[in-house]
């Protein structure tokens, strides 16, 4: 009898836990990043929140996605503590088990003296379950449970922090359905995205780490938390909401090996605000163009070195089952290609200006306008009674998503795309993800005077500026362009274009450094990138015990 000769055991990957507060679905700058780090070599899987009571499994291309539950331990104990009553008795137990767990969590990964001592206190009356009894009934109901919220209001806003620790307890609840998911992991990176991880991640990679094997942590800040619009100075919830994100990150952010963040603007605040040694880099939210421009593992030359806005929303994301490739956005709109189109792409919130391009419809008698946006956006239907008040309705196209790899060939039929955003502390700062997908469609682009996005668009050369809110000037900003879109599409075959710097390919190869000089390690063999898209999973082993 002939024995086959034994393949040898791939080598262990270096393995990358990425977490993000969200299901995935929707957030193409977290689908990208895992997407390409996993086609580069590393062994990835992308931890989210899965919307309801059971854990969901997908693929992403070589990378895995693990939904997690998130039961309200802490935050629902807090949302009935001032009732009182059989309900709070019934959910204290797993409250005080989950409080203590994060106190000394927290103890051991943050040192701080403060942590130790409620760590201790709550180890102490553990093994006192009477005393413990009596303080839990006089801190609920509506007499000891308004004293508890009086009491922790005043120690949260003293706090240097911004009380995150009393003002949100869904962070609580985040960390102890995510945190056993990533101890069985057993990563060697964690890539937190979002304010949501900063703390997460730091006190994992702190608590995971030996003198042997230190665990390192990336931060992906995704917004400028200090640029939250606070609509009034009478708005102190708003103003506290602010003082709390901002709270969780700055006291976390220095201790990240790296900092990545979304545009050079906040790359600059980030590192003044938090007194950071060096500036976070910049991974842009460039689009990716092709299958094939996902990998970033040194096949594709690096680029040069993009708040709540600044969050990638686009043409891509959760598409229709139906959408390929093949789909034409004029196609899809059904007018000709004589017909001025005009292009606005992603959520459609009164910030976004999209009823500044709206209205300037009227003074664009032969324009028609395209907006590409979820199904479900709730802001539609009154951009639609807007379009219908002022008889411009024939003329303005509400179609969906396309996957996010197809952006830029379906939008490449639009005459030109438009960003009419409104003046706020993060529009300033942003570059976002549809500006960089206009680029790549090679589209003159009409941009409201935000600063980085105008300054960028007078730079290139690629398109007009306009007075935010306003839709004459905005009419007058697109006239311009209808008069000879094809100087603004030359700069695209020129010596000047933008493009290359500004791809997908460019922002993986940067990212795939950087965990290289991380951990200093090389990645196992690239691999094929597979689609950009999630795929469910069956049933399995490994880290699904962890749920």
């Amino acid at each position: 009898m002939t024995v086959p000769p034994q393949r040898a055991a791939e080598p262990r990957r270096p393995r990358v836990a990425m977490l993000v507060a969200n299901g995935v679905k929707g957030d193409s700058r977290v689908q990208k990043i895992a997407w390409s780090m996993a086609a580069a070599g590393w062994d990835v899987t992308l931890v989210g929140r899965a919307p309801g009571a059971e854990p969901e499994r997908y693929r992403l291309g070589a990378a895995e996605v693990l939904l997690v539950p998130v039961p309200k331990t802490v935050s629902a104990y807090e949302g009935v503590r001032l009732r009182g009553g059989s309900r709070a008795a019934a959910l204290r137990p797993a409250y005080r088990a989950a409080r203590a767990e994060l106190a000394g969590r927290d103890a051991e990964a943050g040192r701080r003296k403060r942590s130790q001592g409620a760590a201790a206190a709550r180890a102490f009356l553990a093994e006192r379950p009477g005393l413990d009894a009596l303080l839990a009934r006089s801190g609920r109901g509506p007499l000891g449970g308004g004293a508890h919220k009086a009491v922790g209001t005043v120690l949260g806003g003293v706090d240097r922090y911004g009380g995150w620790r009393w003002f949100n307890p869904w962070f609580a609840d985040l960390e102890l359905a995510l945190g056993p998911v990533v101890r069985e992991l057993d990563p060697d990176l964690i890539h937190a995205h979002d304010f949501h991880m900063v703390g997460i991640g730091a006190r994992l990679a702190a608590t995971l780490s030996t003198p042997a094997r230190p665990i390192r942590w990336v931060y992906d800040a995704h917004e400028y938390l200090r640029g939250i619009e606070v609509p009034s100075r009478s708005d102190v919830r708003l103003r506290m909401r602010r003082r709390m994100l901002v709270g969780v990150e700055s006291e976390y952010i220095g201790r990240a090996d790296a900092v990545v963040t979304v545009s050079e603007g906040i790359a600059r605040r980030l590192a003044e605000d938090h007194g950071l040694d060096h500036r976070p880099g910049v991974i842009l939210n460039a689009p990716v163009i092709g299958s094939g421009a996902a990998v970033g593992s040194g096949a594709a030359a690096a680029a040069p070195a993009d708040g709540t806005d600044n969050r990638p929303e686009h043409a891509g994301g959760e598409a229709d089952p139906g959408a390929s490739a093949a789909r034409s956005l004029r196609a899809d709109c059904g007018i000709g290609g004589g017909v001025p189109l005009l292009l606005y792409s992603g959520g459609m919130s009164p910030r976004r200006g999209v009823a500044t391009a709206i209205e300037a419809l009227v003074r664009l008698p032969e324009a028609h306008l395209a907006l590409i946006a979820r199904t479900d956006d709730p802001d539609i239907p009154a951009l639609i009674q807007l379009a219908d008040r002022l008889d411009v309705s024939a003329r303005l196209h509400v179609v969906p998503y396309v996957p996010v790899d197809q952006v830029v060939p379906y939008i490449s039929s639009a005459t030109l795309g438009l960003i009419p955003i409104l003046h706020l502390p993060n529009h300033e700062l942003s570059l976002i993800t549809k500006y960089f997908e206009y680029l790549h469609a090679c589209l003159p682009i009409v941009t409201s005077d935000v600063r980085e996005m105008a300054a960028q668009t007078r730079r290139l050369g690629v398109g007009e500026v306009f007075t935010a809110g306003d839709d004459a000037d905005l009419a007058a900003a697109v006239t311009r362009v209808l008069e000879d879109p094809a100087r603004y599409r030359a700069v695209y075959a020129g010596p000047t274009d933008p493009r290359p710097a500004s791809s997908w390919a460019g922002q993986a190869a940067r990212l795939d450094t950087l965990y290289r000089s991380l951990l200093g390690v090389e990645p196992g063999p690239a691999r094929d990138p597979g689609a950009l898209e999630l795929r469910p999973m069956g049933e399995g082993t490994g880290v699904r015990a962890a749920f």
